[in-house]
């Protein structure tokens, strides 16, 4: 069996985080026994064309020239963010759409099955059945449907694009009810999470640094700004620790500034962007990982640090009310700034709770969520796409 995996978000060099949940799921559906070729969206300075290990190959079509006009990954956030931040660079989707639809069309006919991801690539594969001829199913993120179908017109598209897969995929069952919403049956949609490689993310042998993370784009909707508030009540109570942000967005230099304007810029650090093995390493020395979305279709980051036996606290939105119980971390109302930073206090001020909630987290991780797992139901839903089941 031969699938092509179709999406807006990959790694574009060795050292990207964009997207790498997408190519950890590649090699966890490889290592099934399933061929893998992935079409994503070129970027400058990118490859055109790659193999990367253990046998996955990537293309990446150019959409324009130069390709420094190629801008449709310089904001932060996704293609929704872009579409509402930058109306300048909305044109830039039509050659991208155009060259993604006819990629799918010549590379995805010697495979079996269409794999794509987000609702913009399942909307390229769509347009070129009449072509490849290929059955397509499709995983819904999160921004694709709670942000993207605010769009004028994109609802309507969206509903048949996934009315017209053999199947849809959704993270979590908030996803699901929303996709569910647009018009599409509920038997049509399945739940099926993203997994975290549990390998590469694992606890550490040594101690903890005193530090409080998030890992993400600088966005909005991922809630930065109350985090950063909270932390004028939590260094009262925890005067060693500090709050790290990995991640770049159009938000950097607001919070920059917000820190000092509320006296605790020595107490914020941000990183920038970071290699996925960097943040393995970062989660593993965190005591604590804090997910303040405002709105949130699963949060990988939240599987990264339960495989690293880092406690979390997050916002009681999407699916991340399905990934985190009490077993593992605190949810709390969002954008409620005193409630975020009480749960903050509350477990890095009980050692005995934090290592309790430490070893659940590691253990759920490896039961629910490592890709072994996730790959086996994709390979399954494969298979009865083509009828071998």
């Amino acid at each position: 069996m031969k699938v092509c995996i179709v999406t807006t978000a990959f790694p574009r060099w060795p050292t990207d985080h964009l997207g790498n949940f997408i190519l950890e799921a590649a090699r966890a559906v490889h290592a099934q026994g399933v061929e893998v070729r992935v079409i994503g969206m070129h970027h400058p300075g990118a490859k055109t064309k790659e193999v990367l290990k253990p046998d996955i190959e990537v293309i990446r079509p150019r959409y324009m020239w130069p390709e420094a006009w190629e801008v449709l990954q310089t904001e932060g956030g996704g293609l929704p963010s872009l579409w509402k931040r930058r109306p300048l660079a909305r044109p830039v989707l039509i050659p991208f759409f155009i060259s993604h639809t006819l990629a799918i069309m010549r590379h995805a006919r010697d495979c079996d099955i269409i794999h794509a991801n987000w609702t913009l690539a399942a909307t390229a594969a769509w347009v070129g059945c009449f072509f490849h001829h290929r059955p397509f199913l499709v995983t819904v993120q999160g921004s694709d449907i709670f942000e993207a179908t605010r769009i004028p017109f994109v609802s309507s598209i969206t509903r048949a694009v996934l009315n017209s897969a053999f199947k849809v995929l959704a993270l979590s069952n908030s996803l699901k009810e929303a996709t569910v919403a647009l018009g599409v049956p509920p038997e049509h949609v399945e739940i099926v999470p993203n997994g975290v490689d549990i390998n590469k993310y694992q606890p550490p042998t040594s101690d903890r640094q005193p530090l409080i993370i998030f890992v993400g784009w600088l966005i909005e909707r991922k809630g930065v700004g109350y985090l950063v508030r909270a932390m004028t009540q939590i260094q009262h109570k925890l005067n060693q620790h500090r709050l790290l942000f990995i991640g770049e967005g159009p938000l950097r230099t607001e919070l920059s500034k917000l820190a000092a304007e509320i006296g605790i810029a020595d107490r914020v650090q941000f990183l920038g962007q970071q290699p996925p093995e960097e943040v393995s390493k970062w989660l593993r020395r965190a005591e604590l990982l804090v997910l303040p979305s405002l709105e949130e279709g699963l949060g990988v980051v939240l599987l990264e640090a339960l495989a690293s036996g880092t406690p979390c606290v997050a916002s009681r939105v999407g699916g991340i009310q399905e990934v985190l119980s009490p077993e593992v971390g605190i949810l709390v109302e969002p954008a409620n700034v005193n409630e975020l930073a009480q749960a903050i206090i509350d477990i890095l001020s009980d050692r005995d709770r934090w290592m309790k909630l430490s070893r659940n987290a590691r253990a759920l991780a490896e039961e629910r969520f490592s890709w072994e797992v996730i790959a086996s139901r994709l390979v399954e839903i494969y298979k009865e796409c083509l009828g071998q089941t």
